[in-house]
């Protein structure tokens, strides 16, 4: 039975995470967003464009720019299996900025097709960085916690709602999305453990 976000192998994993980050050839830093000025300025930009629908870009979010990883100033504190879960997410973000470069994530993420209401690009990025989430949420909390109503509510609302700007105005989309990412990391896991698993 998984130990799950508090335990021992999260602990263990999260460390071990972080010392391969700072270990790679190009490696990966963990920094507090709120020391940054263009983070503080991203977080006003936000609260306007979205009319407060994203008032939480510093206290919560966590953002990936090249090889850096902002992080909200409490983030020492949480959980350290869900501190886990996010580093996995956003280092895809890491491995999206390599494969596209500066250039091609701005406009790609930030501006095509629409900056706001219709940004098939960041849907795009976006749900194959929460693929990661959900297989790392499989192996250290289990099938059951991917498998969750609320987090599949949550996750649609991220797409849907102001947390992205909107990015994917279509709930049934990204529900299907969603939906086949959970079955396919349920199958990953599966194959991995040599059983079915299905979602």
């Amino acid at each position: 039975m998984p130990d799950g976000i508090h335990g021992p192998a999260a602990r263990r994993r999260l460390h071990d995470l972080l010392a391969e980050m700072a270990a790679a050839a190009r490696p990966v830093r963990v920094v507090q967003k709120r020391r940054f000025w263009h983070q503080r300025a991203a977080d006003v930009a936000l609260r306007m464009v979205t009319f407060g629908g994203q008032r939480t870009y510093l206290s919560h979010y966590v953002t990936t720019l090249g090889h850096t990883i902002y992080v909200p100033d409490d983030f020492a504190d949480w959980a350290p299996g869900r501190a886990w879960e996010v580093l996995r997410h956003e280092l895809v973000h890491v491995r999206q900025f390599e494969r596209w470069g500066w250039l091609g994530m701005v406009v790609l993420y930030g501006i095509l097709p629409l900056p706001l209401g219709l940004c098939w690009f960041r849907a795009r990025f976006e749900l194959e960085a929460y693929r990661e989430s959900l297989r790392a949420i499989v192996e250290l909390e289990g099938p059951e916690a991917a498998r969750c109503p609320r987090l599949r509510a949550q996750l649609v609302r991220r797409f849907t709602g102001p947390d992205y700007g909107w990015m994917w105005p279509f709930p049934r989309t990204g529900e299907r999305w969603l939906d086949d990412a959970v079955a396919d990391a349920l199958g990953e896991h599966a194959a991995r453990r040599g059983g079915p698993e299905t979602a």
